[in-house]
């Protein structure tokens, strides 16, 4: 199988449906004349013509079944979208409830800790770092979240 640098320019007049009849007669000469461009013009063609045979009786749905078929994406797309934001919702109400119940644990710690050190001995700032962990560990997955979220 050897290559013409033909080729290429019959396959364009072929695709563009103007073979052979809409070329000119030097290059139907090469064609044939040439065996590797005539025998890509003869498989061309035939796959020519039943690509365009195809395209002629293929089945065009009506413009109400597409709407319908959109309109249902649509929905099930929105559907999606929803389910994600209470999966989300439910995450963070489980690790709310999570906190809650370490914080009423915490706090009874916390109050047998400072019944047994004294008062002065406690630094001023641990009690509100403590409340500024547990807020950052209670909205570290929603940051995480918006962080890897496509939308």
């Amino acid at each position: 199988m050897s290559h013409c640098p033909r080729e290429q320019e019959a396959l364009d007049l072929v695709r563009a449906g103007r073979w052979p009849d809409g070329c000119d007669d030097k290059i139907r000469a090469h064609v044939a004349a040439c065996v590797p461009c005539g025998e890509c013009v003869e498989i061309a063609s035939m796959l020519t013509a039943d690509y365009r045979s195809a395209v002629r009786t293929a089945p065009v749905p009506t413009s109400g079944l597409v709407w319908w078929r959109v309109q249902r994406r649509a929905r099930e797309d929105a559907a999606r979208t929803v389910a994600r934001v209470v999966t989300m919702v439910q995450g963070l109400s489980v690790l709310l409830g999570i906190a809650v119940a370490v914080g009423i644990a915490g706090a009874d710690n916390l109050k047998r800790t400072l019944a047994m050190v004294s008062v002065t001995t406690l630094p001023q700032w641990s009690i509100p770092l403590l409340l500024a962990i547990t807020v950052w560990l209670a909205l570290a997955p929603v940051a995480v979240y918006f962080a890897v979220s496509g939308d």
